[in-house]
């Protein structure tokens, strides 16, 4: 499984970001071979979920996602796991490999930042 991390700096020591969009780099660890790549996201913003997407990671684990951008990934047969804060991309990895982190199948709140 390739996971996907949005992260501030480009190591595995670095505090997930608190926004995907926004995240300065992405991390992806292929947890079976124990491989890591790290990507600078130079595009920012709404351009970004193309730059993950494009790496078909099988999950992402970031702090806030844009109602868009979470349906673009789950779209493209993504899993999100969204609103983890202040730990390190280890210790996400860690979390998640011991089932604390969990695939959020839908962004909460009503109408899920969208005008209605």
């Amino acid at each position: 499984m390739i996971i996907c991390f949005s992260a501030e700096n480009k190591n595995i020591d670095s505090i997930l970001s608190s926004r995907f969009e926004n995240g300065k780099y992405f991390i992806f660890i292929d947890d079976q071979n124990k491989v890591m790549e790290v990507v600078l996201n130079k595009i920012k913003d709404k351009g970004t979920v193309y730059l993950v997407a494009e790496k078909r990671p099988d999950l992402v684990i970031t702090g806030n996602i844009t109602p868009n951008s979470f349906d673009f990934l789950q779209a493209s047969g993504i899993k999100i796991a969204s609103g983890i804060f202040g730990i390190s991309v280890r210790e996400a990895f860690k979390r998640y490999a011991k089932g604390k982190i969990k695939e959020a199948k839908e962004i909460p709140g009503a109408g899920r930042g969208r005008i209605l």
